[in-house]
């Protein structure tokens, strides 16, 4: 894995916020709405390799994935914003990837970051929830202050998504997750996303227009209620089990 650099942007302090896709797409649908709404600039990317190939009119090549970096030069904060196309298999890769995140984060002299993972939870509830998770006692405080409930109990966070606010504490940097609940594994969750971002930019004190994810999020529920009902089975609800993604 390199990592390339098309800027080297000017930034004070930044905030690092990473998301990976996982289960329904709560952190990569997360990332990616704030990208666009910030009009936040690419200035790197990271390229690891896959498992295939790809090919064209009979023509096959080794293909990459792509890690890419943006940056937000806000009034009250600046921002990289680290979003992957996909997550690597092996825990090696996955380390070795989380690493260089961090490492660009660094030399950009971040010392906080935030990711995003999915909780399961097949109740009805009208506005998921969302908990949080850190990586130093003295964050808990912090969460408290701005209206964010411990995840309690105990449970595992797979992948990326999770393992980078551990490998975060190994470098003395802030690490903060934010768990919001979803119903649905593999169906985007824009009612979710407007609930996770809701809480982020009140800790980060930017402003950003919901309202196209809103009306994603009245799309997707009535094509829901359409489904169900047709009595169609299946559509992926989540069992009770405690595990997040």
């Amino acid at each position: 894995m390199e990592v390339y650099f098309t800027e080297k942007p000017s930034l004070r302090k930044p905030t690092l916020i990473a998301a990976w896709p996982g289960m329904g797409m709560l952190a990569r649908m997360s990332a990616d709405y704030l990208i666009q709404q910030l009009g936040a600039k690419q200035f790197a990317e990271i390229r690891s390799p896959s498992n295939d190939i790809y090919f064209k009119d009979g023509i096959g090549k080794l293909s990459q994935y792509r890690h890419r970096f943006y940056y937000y030069n806000g009034e009250q904060v600046d921002l990289i914003i680290c979003g992957g196309e996909i997550q690597p298999q092996s825990l090696s890769a996955i380390q070795e990837l989380g690493n260089q995140v961090l490492d660009v984060a660094k030399e950009f002299g971040a010392n906080r970051v935030y990711t995003f993972a999915a909780v399961p939870n097949s109740q009805d509830n009208v506005k998921p929830r969302v908990f949080g998770l850190v990586n130093k006692p003295e964050l808990r405080d912090f969460l408290t202050e701005n209206s964010v409930q411990l995840v309690g109990g105990d449970g595992r966070i797979t992948g990326l998504n999770g393992l980078l606010i551990g490998l975060a504490k190994e470098r003395e940097m802030e690490g903060i997750c934010l768990l919001c609940e979803i119903r649905y594994l593999d169906i985007p969750q824009p009612r979710s996303v407007i609930s996770v971002l809701n809480v982020l930019i009140n800790i980060l004190g930017i402003k950003i227009d919901l309202s196209e994810l809103e009306r994603q999020a009245e799309e997707m529920e009535q094509k829901i209620d359409e489904i169900r009902e047709q009595r169609t089975p299946e559509l992926g609800k989540p069992k009770e089990r405690r595990y997040i993604s």
